[in-house]
């Protein structure tokens, strides 16, 4: 929930920089039926549904499938939303120094890989840091070791599966560059960037493997918290590599 806050909060300064910097941009937001607008209805919705689902897990304890439709509805809304806003985003970008044909060809050409990336992103860090979020509350709520055990097991599954597909769709964003953008990424400091990035990923799932696998992960903590370390490194590289990729094509 406090994430969530933070980014709206985070939301909100964006579209303020735009107000002042990208009039175009904001006012894309603001249009009823753009995709902006749509992405940012999506946004809402699942701000709306996550800001139920969090304070009332323990509410809701016998009333599992309304809390789970309730889940449901807000990561749907959060990939929908990103499905939506990232070609918008994209092509926002390329009809700044291209004709719309070109514009719309080259959005076309990562549009799929980039959206089913972060959409992938988003499961696998709701996993990954949910365990930490249960390590940091075993005290507090205090279930039974047992429980913590199965639910830090399903929670690594739930972290390595996606992660794997992550990885999956940077061979596949890479395979649809043009060669020569190819070639030009191996001979420039972002080629360590990108395999740093999934060597790191590759990490990650590794200890979510061994965590998913112990009969007792409590005792292994301190590997949840150095992949949730490790995972938002993996994130932050792949933010500059996709920042400075996007200016080079």
């Amino acid at each position: 929930m406090i994430l969530t806050i933070v980014m709206i909060l985070i939301c909100g300064a964006s579209l303020g920089i735009a107000l002042v910097k990208y009039p175009d941009l904001f006012s894309a937001h603001t249009t009823p039926g753009s995709p902006f607008f749509n992405g940012l209805t999506a946004f809402g919705v699942f701000v709306v549904a996550g800001l139920l689902y969090f304070p009332t897990w323990k509410k809701m304890r016998n009333a599992k499938a309304a809390h789970i439709a309730l889940g449901l509805v807000a990561t749907f809304a959060a990939i929908i939303g990103l499905a939506i806003v990232v070609p918008a985003k994209l092509a926002f970008n390329f009809s700044m120094t291209a004709p719309s044909a070109e514009a719309l060809a080259k959005t076309a050409m990562i549009a799929q890989p980039m959206s089913a990336m972060y959409a992938l992103l988003i499961l696998a860090a709701a996993a990954a840091l949910s365990m930490v979020y249960l390590i940091v509350r075993r005290h507090k709520d205090d279930f039974g070791r047992d429980y913590y055990n199965f639910a830090l097991r399903i929670a690594a599954r739930w972290a390595m599966l996606p992660m794997i597909g992550f990885l999956g769709c940077q061979g596949w964003l890479y395979a649809r560059l043009p060669e020569n953008l190819q070639t030009l990424i191996l001979g420039t400091p972002l080629a360590f960037v990108w395999a740093g990035l999934a060597a790191i990923g590759a990490i990650c799932c590794f200890l979510w493997l061994f965590l998913g696998r112990s009969e007792t992960p409590l005792r292994l903590k301190g590997l949840a918290f150095l992949a949730a370390a490790l995972f938002w490194v993996m994130h932050a590289l792949n933010a500059a590599l996709f920042v400075n990729l996007m200016t080079m094509i």
